[in-house]
């Protein structure tokens, strides 16, 4: 018992840190699309740490595992496409 609630308490801190640093970021250069990537890399660590710790992921098999990092991919793949679809412009 004392270990889910470590736990528990682990991932929200977790996301109160990655809150905070997300604010952080977006306060140096706002509209910057470096500033932007970074935002959305700990948006894609932190959602992928709340499926890891509530839909149990962790303690699956390794087949499981390897089938929840597919979306994960997918979605990484079109995400680097809609960046790199658009100009940059300076």
């Amino acid at each position: 018992m004392m270990k889910v609630v470590t736990t528990a308490i682990s991932v929200w801190l977790y996301m109160v840190v990655a809150a905070l640093a997300e604010v952080y970021v977006s306060s140096l250069k706002p509209g910057n699309i470096n500033v932007d990537i970074v935002i959305g890399l700990i948006a894609a660590a932190s959602a992928v740490i709340t499926a890891l710790y509530s839909m149990n992921i962790r303690s699956e098999n390794t087949a499981v595992k390897y089938l929840f990092l597919i979306p994960v991919l997918l979605v990484a793949v079109l995400i680097i496409t809609l960046v790199l679809s658009f100009p940059v412009i300076s």
